[in-house]
């Protein structure tokens, strides 16, 4: 019976290995691991791909393996397009109002309580947003795409994350600042990034790839590749190989 126990855990730790290898494939469980964790991950990644299958059915999209975590929520979801073994974490919500897609590539994941928005109006209606293969971003985002967002492949984006590709416009005195509009400028973020937690960035800005921004780093104008950036505005402190 202990034996028949054993072989089972080893059954599910490695078919949990091998799906997890799908999003990341230098992965390997810690040995510390209980096999309580192991079932408990096991359960509730279980869970989130059952409901990862209705969630694609309720929007009329062809069924995947997309795992969704609970109160994730949709908005023009016909704009919305899911790659491969992609992870909506908890209270996620997801706009596809816009002009261009919300697309989310494969293996990529989105953390807890973040919100993906092309646009906030029906009467201009923002761009796009592009997140990359294999990104993973962390909770409480904000990503808005009224300018255009793309993320690309392999970035990884810590918590607390903002993107805002316009800017209000002012210079009207005669005028409320909300009643003066905005400009728009798309953000551009480069390959292989590795983003800390609070970082802002701002319309127009391209980051270079293979690029780090360090956190709580408000990244205002645009940074070359390989850069390690930091600080409030944001500057290129030194390259990643010097």
């Amino acid at each position: 019976m202990i034996n028949a126990k054993k072989n089972n855990y080893f059954l599910m730790k490695t078919l949990l290995q091998t799906i997890i290898k799908k999003r990341n494939p230098s992965f390997q469980f810690d040995e510390n691991l209980s096999n309580r964790t192991l079932f408990n991950l096991a359960r509730n990644k279980s869970f989130d791909l059952l409901r990862g299958v209705f969630f694609l059915l309720f929007h009329l999209k062809k069924p995947g393996l997309i795992f969704v975590g609970r109160a994730v929520r949709c908005f023009n979801s016909q704009n919305i397009r899911f790659g491969k073994w992609v992870k909506i974490d908890y209270g996620v919500y997801l706009s596809g109002l816009g002009k261009g897609k919300l697309i989310i590539g494969d293996s990529s994941g989105i953390g807890a309580y973040s919100q993906l928005i092309i646009s906030t109006s029906f009467n201009n209606l923002g761009e796009y947003i592009h997140i990359g293969h294999h990104v993973g971003i962390g909770q409480f985002a904000s990503i808005g795409g009224s300018g255009g967002v793309s993320i690309g492949n392999n970035t990884i984006i810590g918590q607390y994350f903002s993107c805002h590709p316009e800017n209000h416009n002012y210079s009207d005195p005669n005028k409320l600042i909300k009643n003066q509009g905005t400009t728009r400028s798309k953000i551009s973020i480069g390959d292989n990034c590795w983003i800390g937690a609070k970082v802002t960035i701002l319309a127009g800005v391209s980051i270079g790839e293979n690029s780090i921004i360090a956190a709580g780093a408000v990244v205002n104008k645009s940074m070359p590749p390989n850069s390690i950036i930091a600080g409030v505005p944001a500057r290129v402190i030194k390259g990643i190989y010097d």
